[in-house]
């Protein structure tokens, strides 16, 4: 569907003319567009322009040159200079899956076999060339006259490229569950995106849900998704792509295969190390549990679970981030595998505290500032932050002023000292936020202070792998 301009967007990049809005993604909005000579194009302006989204920009364009263009939208042409950087390509006269499905329903019967033959041997395709989609949505599969084409690869990356990244790029109802751990997409992941982007093309719903992000996040963490509704022959197919266990998904090529196929049998994955014997954790989340929460609830589910209750510390105080689909989550600090004494002490609040750490004198005082960050999808910006500490104290207190006062005052226990910096975690919430102390099973908040002269400190906020927030404090008072 194609809306109107805005005020805003420009009517004109290079020599393609702008003649309306096609969607808007996380890193950018795509415009319908006209060539030279008149043909449609399909036109996305990066919302950012900074060097190193120039750079991986110009790495995808290599790597998509190879990727057969009749289960793609090809790229035509790309500005990576200049202040508005944007790529080309080529436009496909149809519907996204996700509007089909709005519209008119699921896919029945041939249609969604067709789909589902389409988009995997598109996957392959694309994983042949080296490149991790890492955002297959329904709304990046465009149904074509000629079949299904997999697009908007604005947020790939070449494989030898998957490990730089401050952070999860995806849509929450299609992340797999090493990224929500903070590991880097892989091939893996886009499988069991592929395979709950089938799911919904099935049944018309997100196999994990979509009304929370963190509601979401749990259901994709520990509940296998209800496949009764699908078709059998694709049943077996598509548990396969959803395991929890990446190792244990087929490849695209295997999928590809097994649907053209009938006679191949379903993906086979290894034995499973940890099979379900009523003890092991991961089994007891997600087996057999398919519609109901457990007492994992406690654990994994309390992070996750914050937001869901409305005015939830500082995503929900705050105000909420806008004109994105693309949600990015920081991931939390992982242990240092350095020895001791060859660095500083990393400040995973699973690693074992110092024991009877104290507040040095130097870092006494009540502290006055602003931070700014992302926490899930929300952002907030130069939020007033107070920090008391007082020398030789194992404590302090947090302060961040919200619209429900459990929620803006904590008690700081410190954990890790050095010279140069101090490392808390935070707890003693209340009102809404009182479930929040449980969090620490999964890495809690971490607060650190770090000097950067006498009177002024760095401050970070890090809740696990939920996002982040960091500003300057300065000295009030002693």
């Amino acid at each position: 569907m194609v809306t109107p301009l805005t005020p805003d967007d420009p009517v004109e990049l290079g020599s393609y003319r702008l003649a309306g809005r096609l969607g808007e993604g996380g890193q950018g909005v795509v415009y319908l567009g006209f060539d030279a000579i008149g043909e449609r194009v399909a036109v996305k302006l990066l919302s950012t322009g900074d060097p190193q989204t120039r750079a991986r920009l110009a790495r995808e364009l290599s790597a998509l040159e190879s990727i057969a263009s009749f289960c793609t939208a090809r790229v035509l042409d790309a500005a990576t200079q200049g202040q508005r950087p944007y790529v080309v390509s080529e436009f496909v006269d149809g519907p996204s899956l996700s509007d089909r499905v709005r519209e008119r329903g699921p896919l029945r019967g041939g249609e969604l076999e067709r789909l589902a033959v389409g988009t995997a041997t598109a996957l392959a395709a694309i994983h042949a060339a080296g490149v991790v989609h890492r955002d297959f949505k329904p709304a990046n599969v465009l149904l074509g006259p000629d079949g299904p084409r997999v697009v908007d690869f604005g947020i790939a990356r070449a494989e030898d490229a998957a490990t730089h990244t401050s952070g999860l790029i995806g849509t929450p109802t299609y992340l797999s569950p090493e990224q929500i751990g903070g590991s880097p997409a892989t091939a893996t992941s886009d499988v069991f995106a592929w395979g709950a982007t089938i799911v919904y093309a099935a049944t018309g719903a997100s196999p994990f849900g979509a009304d929370t992000v963190p509601a979401v996040l749990h259901r994709v963490l520990h509940f296998d998704p209800d496949l009764s509704a699908l078709p059998p022959r694709l049943r077996a197919i598509i548990a396969s792509t959803l395991s929890k266990d990446p190792t244990r998904r087929p490849t695209a090529r295997d999928l590809m295969v097994s649907l053209v196929n009938p006679t191949t049998p379903p993906h086979q994955p290894p034995p499973d190390p940890h099979p379900f014997d009523g003890t092991h954790p991961r089994a007891i989340a997600t087996t057999g549990l398919p519609r109901r929460r457990t007492l994992l609830f406690g654990t994994v589910a309390a992070a996750l679970a914050l937001a869901a209750g409305g005015a939830t510390l500082w995503w929900a105080n705050r105000s909420p981030a806008t004109g994105t689909t693309t949600t990015t989550l920081s991931p939390a600090p992982k242990p240092s595998t350095s020895k001791p004494q060859d660095t500083e002490p990393s400040d995973h609040p699973t690693q074992a505290p110092q024991p009877n750490a104290k507040i040095p004198a130097a870092f006494a005082g009540t502290w006055k500032g602003t931070a700014s960050g992302k926490i899930l999808d929300r952002e907030f910006n130069n939020d007033p932050v107070t920090l008391t500490l007082h020398a030789g104290k194992p404590t302090g207190t947090w302060e961040s002023p919200g619209e429900d006062p459990g929620c803006s005052k904590g008690t700081l226990t410190l954990t890790r000292v050095t010279a140069a910096k101090l490392t808390f975690t935070l707890g003693g919430l209340g009102g809404s936020c009182s479930i929040i102390d449980e969090a620490g099973a999964i890495g809690g908040i971490v607060v650190t202070v770090a000097k950067k002269a006498p009177d002024t400190v760095a401050y970070s906020l890090t809740f696990s792998m939920l996002g982040d927030s960091k500003g300057d404090l300065n000295r009030a008072g002693s």
